[in-house]
């Protein structure tokens, strides 16, 4: 039977093809649509969990409270020990990064030392000088510079190539850093520029800053201190599984706090987070859901709409050809089974079409992406210049069934035609036609 319902799909293209154009494109959009929302809200999350926030975070809960003023003093001590703990506790896919967060005032002297131009900054520390370090590439810096070099000896540092446009800055000029240390002091020391770096982000370009880990604990009196933990995880883990792998952590830090390492203040309160519970993110992840929740019923209803109205036109054409097979025996709900199976197979091949047009377009935008960083430069959101689609068997699967799902049903309410005319009238199409 599939290969008789085939035949006449193939052979019949006036009963088979507006469904197929309807299905075709409508997966088309599905998948284009959905793969792209993936794709902007994916990326979003690898952004903010490079630059900021990590999949995971270890932090100090007065630190995180007050974490607009970097508040040093509130960073978290023994971070060898820590770093052991996380390791030995945490879920063994993920990878512990340090970090120290660090705000200053950014000096650029001129030939007689005078200040040539200065402006705030915000910075990160990260194992940087080690070249086999994580950090390298995960924040691509190789790939992400502009001019000059990533810093390979102590007292370096990587400059956002907008603010270093902003400082007049040039490759080897000296920058001092004016900032509060770890004991409410002044804090200050010279660092070499030794590269400009694109971070993709149009308000981290303005403002921000790289340098070694060792070299911040030396400028801020941080030995063996750090204001952060960020915690990565392998790209197929799902971040709805985020909060499963914070809660075993939490569980494990209960006991981890009755016995503190000693050099921990008496108010230190270290807490775990996910990057849902920062920036806002668990509600753009609800808010994520429900859109392509949304997307997926409209168009489903959509296709279902526009193809029972193609199935009711096509059945008029057809009732000949219904009277014929009711008249060869065949019953009401044999019938109404076959025209069901013939637009599951039209469903079939127009998701097919669909996956493969939507997939290229999805591919190339993942592949190439498309620049919006004028738009997004006033925003300060976290969002990469680039926006780009992630080819996702989630979109697919969420865009087929409604293919399938619209054929068939589309179809289904159009036959139900088929009951409220009697066999006579039907065969007497087929005379009449």
């Amino acid at each position: 039977m599939i290969r008789w319902i085939l035949k006449g799909i193939m052979r019949d293209k006036t009963r088979s093809l507006f469904p197929f154009i309807v299905v075709t494109v409508g997966v088309t959009l599905l998948v284009f649509l959905l793969g792209f929302m993936e794709g902007v809200f994916g990326g979003m999350l690898d952004i903010s969990a490079k630059l900021d926030t990590g999949q995971l975070r270890f932090v100090n809960k007065p630190f995180y409270d007050e974490e607009h003023l970097v508040p040093l003093d509130r960073s978290l001590a023994a971070a060898g020990q820590i770093l052991q703990w996380l390791q030995e506790k945490g879920d063994p896919r993920i990878q512990w990064s340090p970090r120290i967060r660090w705000g200053a005032i950014m000096d650029v002297p001129d030939e007689h030392g005078e200040t040539r131009s200065q402006t705030p900054a915000i910075g990160m520390a990260i194992q940087m000088l080690d070249k086999n370090s994580p950090e390298r590439e995960r924040l691509a810096l190789e790939q992400s510079l502009t001019a000059g070099v990533v810093p390979s000896r102590p007292m370096e540092i990587l400059v956002g190539y907008k603010l270093a446009e902003a400082l007049e800055l040039k490759l080897g000029d000296t920058v001092t850093l004016l900032g509060q240390n770890f004991d409410g002091g002044m804090a200050t020391d010279n660092y070499k520029a030794v590269g400009f770096i694109r971070f993709g982000i149009t308000v981290m370009d303005k403002k921000m800053a790289l340098i070694d880990l060792a070299d911040a604990q030396q400028t801020f009196y941080m030995e063996d201190m750090v204001t952060d933990f960020l915690g990565y995880l392998p790209r197929s883990v799902d971040y709805k599984e985020y909060d499963r792998l914070k809660e075993d952590l939490i569980k494990n830090l209960s006991a981890f706090k009755q016995n503190p390492p000693r050099e921990w203040a008496v108010d230190d309160e270290p807490i775990v987070l996910s990057i849902l519970d920062q920036r806002n993110m668990r509600d753009m992840a609800d808010k994520f859901d429900l859109i392509k929740n949304i997307v997926v019923g409209v168009f489903t209803f959509i296709m279902v709409l526009v193809l029972w109205n193609a199935g009711l036109l096509n059945g008029v054409h057809r009732y000949g050809e219904m009277g014929l097979l009711l008249a060869f025996g065949e019953t009401h709900r044999q019938l109404m089974v076959f025209m069901a199976l013939e637009a599951l197979m039209v469903g079939l091949l127009g998701s097919l079409a669909g996956c493969l047009i939507g997939g290229g377009v999805v591919y190339y935008l993942q592949e190439v992406g498309i620049s919006m960083g004028s738009a997004f430069e006033q925003t300060g959101m976290m969002i990469n210049e680039v926006m780009r689609a992630q080819f996702s068997y989630k979109a697919f699967v969420f865009a087929v069934i409604p293919g399938i799902v619209a054929s068939v049903v589309g179809n289904f309410i159009a036959n139900l035609a088929i009951y409220q005319r009697s066999e006579a009238n039907l065969f007497r199409e087929l005379e009449a036609g």
